[in-house]
């Protein structure tokens, strides 16, 4: 079979923006580079002054030992789940609404796992020590050393796998076009000839690696709740439900920022014709599906903490539905339930607005930040079972700047990948 052809001639540029940095692309940039730059400066104090300038202390004596940084990596792993979940379901089951959104939810995933492993190593007083000592001393029935490795190592893997050889068509078309990445796209497309057997063989690696890559996200996400979830002497955290609420949520966030990363790239790249109104209806119906599955999950959880465990549990449950932590609970309540409301109803008349799709998908990511932070941090300070006081956790600006700056290096790969690689695929290559 003859190699499909480009349809632009050969020196009309690159597509979809790529190759051409632009005032808005620049002043973002800039933006976002002053935002690492005061990460860093916090996290530089946190290395020579200590934890101490932290909100963290010692469980158990006022304070948490894990805050925004646990939170955040919970969040950036709930953004990749839902990346890599959009990718696998769309090859698995060929669902061909989300063909034009899979190259980006993958991406999604991949700059959030960075973000994630990033947390981790903010969060350790020794990063270095700690990458050191983990191969070497690490409990490999751990849970926690089964999320880091399942997580930020195998899923992290297996979706660099999939951008390259889901790119290597789009490369081989790239490289009629430019000279200024020339290169880096022959060399992707070493081999490549676009004949049938090729897309079929294609075709093919594509289902087995995203079945073996949507088991990976049950057994991963799953050992990411459990890491909460069987810890006996912790109220709030033990629970049977712990594994199925991290899994459930982590599909509502990272379908919404899904949501919300297709809405920006469809205005701004001009993207109408490609990414349709049919991909957001199909979103959409998947996260009504999966906010009124976990709303149905925290109502069983807080009747059962409420009027039926024991007096630790029940404070915890207390603290955070009417104690210190109610007005965040309530906000993850409203910002759950509005979005859920509204896309029900666009499905009954069988009409999808795309902005409120899009609206949908950010409120549910801070009822997600949100979630993430109660169920963090109220377990350590009111779910003690000694006599220990009563803690309290206020993040400092250090915590808040690092945070800050961890998030802003995503965003900024992300806007760098885009420039070189096609964020949807490209027509000619298919």
């Amino acid at each position: 079979p003859r190699p499909i052809t480009p349809s632009l001639p050969e020196g009309e540029g690159l597509p979809q923006g790529m190759g051409r940095f632009g005032p808005r692309w620049l002043i973002s940039v800039a933006v976002l580079g002053l935002i690492v730059i005061f990460g860093i400066f916090a996290y530089a104090q946190q290395r020579i002054h200590g934890d101490i300038v932290t909100g963290m202390r010692t469980v158990g004596d006022g304070g948490v030992a894990w805050g925004l940084y646990i939170s955040f990596y919970v969040i950036f792993i709930g953004f990749a789940f839902g990346g890599i979940a959009v990718t696998t379901l769309a090859h698995l089951f060929h669902l061909r609404r989300l063909y034009p959104i899979t190259r980006l939810a993958d991406m999604v995933a991949v700059v959030s796992v960075i973000c994630a492993a990033i947390c981790i190593m903010a969060d350790l007083g020794r990063p270095m020590a700690g990458l050191v000592n983990l191969p070497l001393y690490a409990q490999t029935a751990s849970p926690f050393f089964g999320s880091f490795t399942l997580i930020i190592g195998a899923d992290f893997l297996a979706s660099i796998i999939y951008e390259f050889l889901e790119g290597r068509a789009d490369a081989a078309v790239l490289a009629t076009r430019t000279k200024r990445f020339g290169w880096i796209y022959r060399l992707w497309a070493t081999g490549w000839k676009n004949t049938t057997q090729e897309r079929r063989r294609r075709r093919r690696v594509d289902f087995w690696l995203s079945l073996v890559m949507f088991l990976l996200l049950l057994a991963a996400y799953s050992t990411l709740g459990f890491i909460f979830g069987i810890q006996g002497g912790r109220p709030g955290w033990f629970s049977a439900l712990a594994a199925p609420r991290f899994v459930v949520l982590a599909g509502v966030s990272g379908i919404g920022l899904v949501i919300a990363v297709s809405g920006a790239a469809r205005w701004l790249m001009n993207l109408e014709e490609v990414i349709t109104e049919k991909t957001f209806k199909w979103l959409g119906n998947a996260l009504w599906i999966g906010i009124a599955i976990y709303l149905y999950l925290l109502v069983v959880e807080e009747l059962t903490a409420r009027y039926a465990a024991d007096s630790a549990q029940t404070l915890v449950a207390q603290a955070t539905t009417s104690g210190p932590y109610a007005p965040l609970f309530w906000i993850v309540v409203g910002t759950l339930v509005v979005p859920a409301a509204v896309l029900f109803v666009q499905f009954l008349r069988k009409r999808t607005n795309v902005g409120l799709v899009v609206a949908a998908g950010l409120l549910v990511n801070v009822a997600a930040i949100l979630k993430r932070v109660l169920i963090v941090v109220p377990s350590q300070t009111h779910g003690q079972l000694l006599d220990y006081p009563i803690g309290v956790y206020n993040p400092t600006w250090v915590e808040t700047g690092v945070v800050l700056g961890i998030t802003s290096i995503g965003v900024l790969i992300f806007l760098f990948g885009i420039k070189v690689y096609p964020l949807v695929p490209l027509a000619e290559a298919r």
